[in-house]
């Protein structure tokens, strides 16, 4: 269904659309991307593609449309788009990957949902047009729902709405700037790996961002992965701003004789790198162009490797259950040797057995992705699927026996002789950036306690009980918990909204009743509320809930649990019995 309504989309394109040249399609479990050169330097509007949309559909209920083959196209641009067939619809031509076939079904409704701009190389930019289609108009109704209930989560939105980051023209596309509570949140994701890492024996490091470009010509990336690097020419010396850690980790390596009893030498860097996507790649704080790896990189035996890979999976497995996400919503794909490599294809087989061997140890089902490996060793990565059913990648762990033959990295063995280590890539989270743009839609921004930016607000019902709300602020803040009160002269029920609004976990309302008793009054999420519960109490299991990383409110659950005032849901807005 797919590929057939790409192949009209470009007819319709073409027949109406002149100035829009098509040179293909393709498709995914996402939907069908078409590419158009625009010959007049024009881009499609709004109301242009709903009219296109609606053409489409007319088409296909005039009934006759058949798509016809015609061959392998002999165009050099389509053929390096990978678009090799050419049907024909209604006389014009029209382009697809041969190895997608057109679906016989009458298209009833297509939705493009995106207009962006593509760069297959430096020279060439085209129009890409995403959308979907649909045979049944009860599928296309459930699909309009879900993608409704998608841009309600998209963490673009909520980043600004939560005031957590930007993007600001003046800095340039694809690079973020975190506000205060944007960077809250982005430390308490590094501090979750900082505890992994010391768990599984990280030293951390710190190496620069720039360096000679003798270093990157030494790792390979100088030569396969220069058109995403930034580099710059500085007293008659030329530069490049990193684009991966991997490089700095070597040198502190080779910085000393190693012996075989020093291995695994196992070091890690929340290390900011550089990677110069295409402006039409962009998308938030899912595709940038500056970002954090929680990046690791171990240095071992061959005969270490599986014990240190199925260790960082395991490590991975529990991370992601924190989030809620269980092992049968997560994916594993062992990805192998890409066309442009380094390396010997000796050094990759017994890299890409390793990884194999290291998976049926521990039981892992997992699929192959042939030829999706890095430019210097096979990996695993580890996809996982939200609650819209949306797959995400973002733990890597990839094993290189290239790099340490190509910088000499060497060890004693126990017979005195010299060998070369290898060398194990890993990333438990991926990229800050992304994983926080999976948790924020995941959550739809109401992040649980022990990440939320601001874990309680303290909202006095009137001003003669200010000063207890201050007390109260402050003993929460003294026991390490992100609290602020709000004294503005809005009423009761407009301060929870707003807190609401922010997606702040816990209300404390404060009256006389409480200031007297030395008690709180607790709202959270879910319209959950207990009264006249005492201060000490509360800041006991919400400190437990925040250690514990708890996923739910354990904190008033627990309360409410043992609490004779049950107050059980109260609508959300309406003031407690706090005099």
């Amino acid at each position: 269904m797919l590929a057939r309504a790409g192949l009209l989309l470009q007819y319709v394109i073409s027949r109406d659309v002149p100035w829009l040249r098509p040179v293909g399609c393709s498709v995914s479990e996402d939907g069908f991307k078409c590419d158009f050169i625009s010959t007049s330097g024009e881009w499609p509007n709004e109301s242009l593609v709903r009219k296109i949309e609606k053409a489409i559909v007319e088409l296909e209920s005039s009934g006759g449309v058949v798509p016809k083959y015609v061959g392998l196209v002999s165009d050099e641009l389509v053929r390096l788009l990978g678009r090799s067939a050419t049907y024909e619809v209604n006389g014009v031509d029209v382009f697809l990957e041969s190895e997608v076939k057109p679906s016989e079904k009458v298209v009833k409704a297509v939705l493009i949902r995106n207009i962006s701009a593509h760069n297959p190389t430096k020279d060439v930019s085209l129009v890409r047009l995403i959308g979907v289609a649909f045979d049944d108009l009860s599928e296309y109704r459930e699909w309009v729902e879900y993608y409704e209930e998608a841009i309600k989560r998209d963490h673009r939105v909520l980043g600004q709405k939560l005031d957590l980051f930007d993007f600001y023209e003046e800095a340039g596309p694809g690079l973020v700037i975190y506000h205060p509570k944007g960077q809250l949140i982005r430390e308490e994701l590094i501090k979750l790996v900082k505890e992994i890492n010391s768990r599984l024996g990280y030293s951390e490091v710190y190496t620069p961002h720039v360096y000679r470009s003798i270093l990157w010509k030494i790792s390979g990336h100088y030569d396969l992965y220069r058109d995403k690097m930034v580099l710059a020419d500085v007293d008659g010396e030329e530069y490049g701003v990193k684009p991966m850690n991997c490089p700095g980790h070597i040198l502190i390596y080779k910085s000393r004789t190693r012996s075989y009893r020093d291995l695994p030498i196992r070091l890690a860097e929340f290390g900011t790198v550089y990677r110069w996507e295409k402006r039409g790649e962009l998308f938030g704080l899912l595709r940038v162009r500056g970002f954090t790896q929680d990046d690791g990189h171990a240095f071992v035996r061959e005969d270490q490797i599986e014990l240190e890979v199925g260790n960082i999976l395991r490590e991975v497995f529990n991370l992601l259950s924190l989030f809620g996400i269980a092992r049968e919503n997560t994916r594993i794909y062992l990805s192998t040797k890409p066309e442009k490599y380094i390396g010997s294809d000796e050094a990759w087989d017994k890299a890409t057995q390793s990884l194999k061997r290291a998976l049926d140890k521990l039981g892992i089902q997992y699929e192959v992705k042939e030829g999706e490996g890095a430019f210097y060793g096979p990996k695993i990565d580890v996809h996982f699927r939200d609650s819209l059913g949306r797959w995400w990648q973002c733990s890597t762990i990839q094993v290189d026996f290239a790099l340490p033959e190509r910088f000499n990295l060497e060890y004693v063995d126990s017979d005195g002789s010299k060998k070369r280590p290898v060398m194990i890539h890993r990333a438990i989270l991926g990229s800050i950036e992304r994983f926080m743009a999976i948790i924020i839609e995941e959550f739809e921004g109401r992040l649980p306690t022990w990440l939320s930016p601001v874990q309680v607000v303290v909202v006095p019902v009137s001003k003669d009980v200010a000063e207890y709300a201050l007390e109260v602020t402050e003993k929460l803040k003294n026991a390490g918990i992100r609290a602020v009160e709000d004294l503005s002269d809005e009423t009761l029920q407009k301060k929870i909204k707003m807190a609401y609004e922010q997606a702040i976990p816990y209300v404390l309302v404060v009256g006389r009743r409480e200031a007297a008793q030395k008690t709180v009054t607790i709202r959270g999420r879910g319209n959950l509320q207990a009264s006249n519960v005492p201060l000490d109490t509360f800041i006991r299991e919400l400190i437990n809930e925040i250690r514990e990383r708890a996923l739910s409110q354990k904190a008033l659950t627990n309360i409410l649990g043992r609490s004779p005032a049950r107050e059980g849901s109260a609508p959300q807005g309406r003031e407690p019995s706090t005099t």
